[in-house]
C-alpha cells in the first residue's frame, strides 16, 4: 500500500519524469496520435512555466505509482479561481483513501493559491467513483457527437 509520498514536482524536475508525464497524460486524456505533438507541447511548455502543475506518488521504494495534472483555471460555471484536476493517472491501484489524502493536499494548495473550488472533468467512470468517495459533486455532463 502508498505511503504519504505525495508531492508537487518543480518545474525544474519535469524533464526527470517528462516520459512519465506524456504517457500519463496522453492515455488519461485520450489524445489522438495525430493530435499528440501540439498536446505535449503545450503541456510541456505550461509545466515549465509553473500554469500546469505535476503531482506525483511514489510508494515506499520510491517507484513512481500515480502522477496528477492540475491547473489553476477560472470555473465556467461561477467564473471563481478554481484548481482544476486535468489528470489522475495510476500504473497500480490506489486505494480511495489514498487519493482522499492527495486531494486533501490538492485543496490546501487551492487554498494558498486563492482558489474557491477543485473540479475535474472525466468520461472514465472510476476516476466519477473516486470524485464521488472524495466529496466531490457532478456539476455537469458534456456530450459530443463526432462528425
Amino acid at each position: 500500500m502508498p505511503t504519504n509520498m505525495f508531492y508537487k514536482l518543480l518545474p525544474q524536475q519535469v524533464p526527470v519524469f517528462w516520459e512519465a508525464i506524456k504517457l500519463a497524460c496522453v492515455s488519461a486524456d485520450e489524445v489522438k496520435s495525430t493530435d499528440a505533438g501540439p498536446y505535449v507541447n503545450e503541456l510541456l511548455h505550461a509545466l515549465l512555466n509553473n500554469k500546469a502543475q505535476c503531482w506525483l506518488r511514489l510508494n515506499e521504494e520510491r517507484r513512481l505509482v500515480a502522477l496528477s495534472i492540475t491547473r489553476i483555471k477560472f470555473s465556467p460555471q461561477t467564473e471563481e479561481k478554481q484548481l482544476f484536476i486535468q489528470v489522475a493517472y495510476s500504473w497500480e491501484l490506489v486505494p480511495d483513501d489514498v487519493w482522499y489524502r492527495d486531494l486533501g493536499i490538492l485543496r490546501e494548495y487551492a487554498k494558498k493559491e486563492g482558489c474557491t473550488s477543485v473540479g475535474f472533468i472525466s468520461g472514465n467512470s472510476r476516476i466519477w467513483d473516486i470524485g464521488y468517495s472524495c466529496g466531490f459533486t457532478e456539476v455537469s455532463r458534456t456530450f459530443s457527437h463526432i462528425l
